[in-house]
């Protein structure tokens, strides 16, 4: 490996873990470095001396620790080291897409004038489903409508919520904190969910343009267009990202248990263990939605999710198509043979 001041790659993450990663590509005539953005086959590269362009023959995502030598004349991505998580999505055509990697934390940004907790619950399931640990950040919290922050952080029950404005400052140090000393952020959320206002308000700087959203919906435009990595002066590593529309599971449903698991634990009551909580005799999910112990839009929004992964289980494994139907038609057996109620 050349000899270069890797202690200047420090703003960008790189710590003992990195090192010990990197260690499986390092040849004296590589640099270490970590992808910054990626635009179609080519990628920027932040190297101990600075950005530069590299080509990028081997696929990469936005946080990659990335060893990256000269071919003919050019930077060039030889190799990524191995990830220890990654932001994924299901894309249309079935595979999968990498929205961001090596992260240590999912910031999910709610804004405060347009909360919608059934997508919270489902962008919180793709953060567990990372290897990351989720923070939902309700965004324009001084637009709040009295109690509504507090109804949610209620309803999400396993996740921490935090309260963020960027015009008044609230919150912005409890983010800070999570970042420091290096750890690496991603900030999902739909647009004009005040993704880059957040980003530039804690790397004190314009670093992201931001827009305005339209005023019949509240929306917001698309001002961020492609990831991007950003390092934050106070410690850690924000990686800023497009409103996302489209927003398909892509894990094996262990992160809808985790963003779930108040209900995963309700369900450990169920008489049969392969309850759906729909209609099932003896469902202790039901049970307490009955007794107001379970908010019903967040048992809908678990049902919802999956089957959403149950879905994209048997479309790749007739297996798990086979053994769907013989579950669905035991089921069905034993609700048939319960005594009608007079």
């Amino acid at each position: 490996m050349h000899d270069v001041n890797l202690g200047a790659l420090l703003s960008l993450g790189w710590d003992a873990r990195a090192r010990a990663l990197f260690t499986e590509l390092a040849r004296p005539e590589l640099f270490p470095g970590r992808v910054v953005r990626v635009e179609r086959s080519a990628c920027v590269v932040a190297l101990a001396d600075g950005d530069h362009m590299a080509a990028a023959p081997i696929p990469v995502a936005v946080g990659d620790w990335a060893a990256v030598g000269i071919v003919d004349g050019a930077y060039t991505v030889t190799g990524v080291t191995d990830r220890w998580s990654q932001l994924t999505r299901g894309d249309p055509s079935g595979g999968v897409q990498v929205l961001a990697a090596n992260i240590d934390l999912v910031l999910i940004t709610a804004p405060a004038d347009r909360l919608s907790p059934a997508r919270i619950e489902r962008e919180t399931a793709l953060a567990w489903d990372s290897g990351a640990q989720p923070v939902v950040l309700v965004t324009k919290a001084d637009l709040a409508v009295d109690g509504e922050i507090d109804r949610l952080e209620a309803r999400l029950a396993v996740v921490d919520v935090v309260a963020t404005s960027v015009v008044t400052s609230t919150g912005l140090d409890r983010v800070r904190d999570r970042l420091r000393p290096c750890r690496t952020a991603v900030l999902i959320g739909p647009s004009g969910a005040g993704k880059s206002s957040l980003t530039n308000a804690l790397v004190g700087e314009a670093r992201m343009v931001t827009g305005s959203v339209r005023d019949g919906d509240h929306r917001g435009r698309h001002t961020t267009t492609t990831r991007q990595l950003v390092p934050v002066p106070d410690g850690g590593v924000l990686i800023d990202t497009p409103g996302l529309r489209s927003l398909a599971l892509a894990g094996d449903g262990t992160g809808v248990q985790s963003a779930f698991s108040d209900i995963e634990e309700l369900a450990a009551g169920c008489r049969f263990g392969d309850c759906r909580h729909e209609r099932e005799p003896g469902c202790a999910v039901l049970a307490a939605a009955a007794r107001g112990q379970l908010d019903q839009a967040r048992l809908a929004s678990y049902g919802k999710l999956r089957k959403e992964v149950a879905w994209e289980e048997r479309r790749h494994d007739p297996r798990a198509r086979q053994a769907s139907l013989r579950q669905w038609k035991a089921v069905t057996r034993s609700v048939r043979s319960q005594p009608k109620k007079r």
